[in-house]
């Protein structure tokens, strides 16, 4: 039995489309209950529970010559983790907030302390007893101090239950609000709550006011998005005076604000939705600060307008547009504008006085490296935070003076088995691509490692939703890279590296270019002898699973091997299918394929489940999970089952489908370096041999 291979039933299902068909083998293992399998994983059709329980066992019997090794990193990784650590405290008020882990702990205990004495507020690593999965979305105190409200999944279906504490009398006062997601916002009298619901098909859609201490079900629905494109958001202003109701698709975006000084103040729209504009807005000291790619801006500018006119028409330029400066977030105090732009591709910190409007910029000097700003609570200060890392310095925490330029350093990621960045290098350059763009490549190893193409390389790419991936530390990745590895991120065209044409380019019916930027960011690793052609392990998730499909099909020539995670592979039947939760809102991501028959073609013709074809494929590691609601189980599955029926060779095809956790893998700190190990045992057995 060790060696016998998985087979899934054909039973095959015809789609006429635009005057043509697909055809899909595999369809049924979609059951009608889908929606109840997310919930409760346990109800998932027999046949097919017994199938992924099947692939999951050929798996571990495929890699059960690197179970000692796979030990052996899960210690490296687990020994790189600081057991008993502590988050930076937030100050609000009198009050800090922050978390610890403690010894052995996979999931922290949220504090605060408060002239000297230190509360637990939340301890959920108790909590969490008997769960196979638990995820905390957000963590929300109530402004007076007095309550907590909190969202929790425990099964990955980002399908949160809220609840809220009384932490003077030590009691829940409501308990497991159903179909919520992570967002929860205080109202300023601290009687009431906002959050977000979900439909039927789990789309976030609906606002509520829950008034503290009743019945959840006299909650009253201030807000209600009908088109089932738009996805709704929730926040409260830096200023606290005004609560924020975002809904947008992925290109454009529309507010509306409710006045948290009066009870009964009505919802108001901001500026209505035009097509393909986007904006975000901030309050302060009677104006609001919009963030839009409004009049062509496409890397954005910010504008300004007067709390008590604040249509479109009221709107003054405030940070003037410059169109090779991609300005990608802000933050209002009351006394500074704070804004993260993007220049050259790396991020820098611009400061404003808004007395006197003088600038200064905060910006490192490493050739990559990954910057933020930091959230925080408080509107009067001119204190801010943000953090900095790059791919081999471990990541610091810094507060900083907007007025004085005091820069204090509050933590240094430690790294307790020990860690020298000078052992490392890192570069970056770029990849002239198939049309002459030219595309960052990040790269990083061991200083003593001969660049005379014999080393094995790990290449990771994303390139959608303007998605940047960014050249921060990670400590799991020098189990491989001590090994001999060297690690390359291609920043390809499909996220917002170089500015929002970046984006552009990467989309829609230009979306292969995505993928033909990183095969070019492959071949050039070849020729600058970084690696050699087969030596090169491709990995990529979700979306970036799509561009591991692609290169599957397509370049199995160029690659050793593919770590596809929750990959989004079965583009056709999943944008066909309305019914799932993300369908819909995706189209200005991807195309109509419905009403669009361009849309159709160009899709089916890089679609990775329709373009599986007879030729060898490299060696494969693919990872799902049931309950995942963005990529569902049976996209990788029925992905896994026809590579299986069309390879040619005896390389590896393996699928892990985890029955415990969805999109984001288990849930839990070391938990989830199981997975880490996972990928990186089969890396380093497929160089080996």
């Amino acid at each position: 039995m060790k060696n016998t291979i998985p087979k899934l039933r054909k039973e095959t299902k015809v789609i006429k489309i635009h005057s043509d068909e697909l055809n899909d083998d595999y369809a049924w293992i979609k059951q009608d209950n889908w929606q109840e399998v997310l919930q409760k994983p346990q109800v998932l059709n027999s046949e097919v529970l017994n199938y992924l329980n099947e692939e999951n066992k050929f798996t571990d019997s495929q890699l059960e010559d690197q179970k000692t090794l796979k030990q052996t990193i899960f210690k490296e990784l687990k020994g790189r983790i600081k057991d008993k650590d502590s988050s930076v405290p937030i100050k609000d008020g009198n009050f800090s907030y922050f978390m610890e882990y403690a010894e052995g702990s996979e999931y922290p205990c949220y504090k605060r302390s408060n002239l000297g004495k230190t509360d637990v507020i939340f301890d959920a690593q108790k909590r969490s007893i008997g769960q196979k999965f638990f995820n905390i979305a957000s963590i929300s105190h109530s402004h007076d101090h007095r309550y907590i409200a909190y969202n929790i999944d425990k099964n990955g279906s980002e399908n949160y239950l809220l609840s809220v504490e009384d932490l003077v009398e030590g009691k829940i006062i409501t308990k497991d609000i159903p179909d919520t997601t992570g967002e929860i916002v205080w109202d300023t009298n601290n009687q009431f709550i906002y959050y977000i619901g979900l439909d039927n098909n789990q789309r976030p859609n609906k606002i509520f006011q829950h008034k503290i201490g009743e019945n959840y079900k006299k909650d009253i629905l201030i807000f209600e998005e009908k088109d089932s494109a738009f996805f709704c958001s929730v926040s409260i202003s830096q200023s606290k005076k005004y609560l924020l109701i975002r809904t947008a698709d992925h290109q454009t975006s529309e507010y509306y604000t409710k006045d948290l000084s009066q009870i009964n103040a009505p919802i108001k729209l901001f500026s209505k939705r035009v097509e393909k504009e986007e904006y975000e807005i901030d309050h302060r000291e009677g104006h609001f600060y919009i963030l839009t790619n409004y009049n062509e801006c496409k890397n954005f500018k910010i504008m300004a307008c007067e709390e008590s006119h604040f249509s479109k028409e009221y709107w003054k330029d405030f940070i003037l547009y410059k169109k090779n400066i991609l300005i990608l977030d802000f933050l209002i105090l009351k006394k500074w504008i704070i804004y993260l732009q993007r220049f050259d591709g790396l991020n820098q910190i611009v400061i404003r006085n808004l007395d006197n409007d003088k600038e200064h910029t905060i910006h490192f000097d490493e050739k990559a490296y990954e910057l933020d700003l930091s959230d925080q609570y408080e509107f009067d200060t001119d204190w801010i935070r943000f953090s900095f890392s790059s791919p081999i310095t471990p990541k610091s925490i810094y507060d900083y003076n907007c007025k004085t330029k005091e820069r204090v350093l509050k933590k240094t990621q430690e790294i307790p088995s020990g860690f020298d960045t000078n052992l490392y290098t890192c570069e970056r350059f770029f990849c002239k691509s198939h049309d002459g763009a030219e595309v960052p490549i990040t790269v990083f190893y061991k200083k003593d490692l001969k660049l005379d193409g014999s080393n094995p390389l790990l290449l990771y790419g994303y390139g959608s939703y303007g998605i940047t991936i960014p050249d921060s530390f990670s400590t799991s990745r020098f189990s491989l890279i001590d090994r001999g590895f060297i690690y390359a991120i291609a920043h390809i065209r499909g996220g917002r590296e170089k500015g929002q044409e970046w984006y552009e380019e990467g989309k829609l019916l230009k979306k292969k270019n995505t993928f033909l930027d990183f095969i070019a960011c492959a071949e050039m690793l070849c020729k600058k002898k970084y690696t050699s052609k087969k030596k090169i392990i491709a990995q990529g998730g979700s979306a970036g699973g799509l561009l591991m499909g692609y290169i599957s099909n397509e370049r199995p020539d160029l690659f050793l091997g593919i770590i596809a995670q929750v990959p989004f592979v079965d583009i056709c039947n999943t944008m066909l299918d309305e019914d799932l939760p993300l369908t819909v809102t995706e189209i200005p991501e991807w195309g109509d394929l419905k009403n669009n028959q361009e849309a159709f073609e160009y899709i089916r013709s890089y679609s990775p489940y329709d373009n599986v074809k007879k030729q060898e494929y490299p060696h494969m590691l693919i990872t799902g999970g049931v309950t995942d609601p963005r990529v569902t189980y049976w996209e990788m599955t029925k992905w896994t089952a026809k590579i299986r029926d069309y390879k040619t060779d005896n390389n590896l095809l393996l699928l892990k489908m985890n029955m415990d956790a969805g999109h984001s893998g288990a849930s839990g700190r070391y938990d989830y370096l199981n997975e880490i190990a996972l990928d990186y045992i089969f890396c380093l057995k497929i160089t080996s041999q």
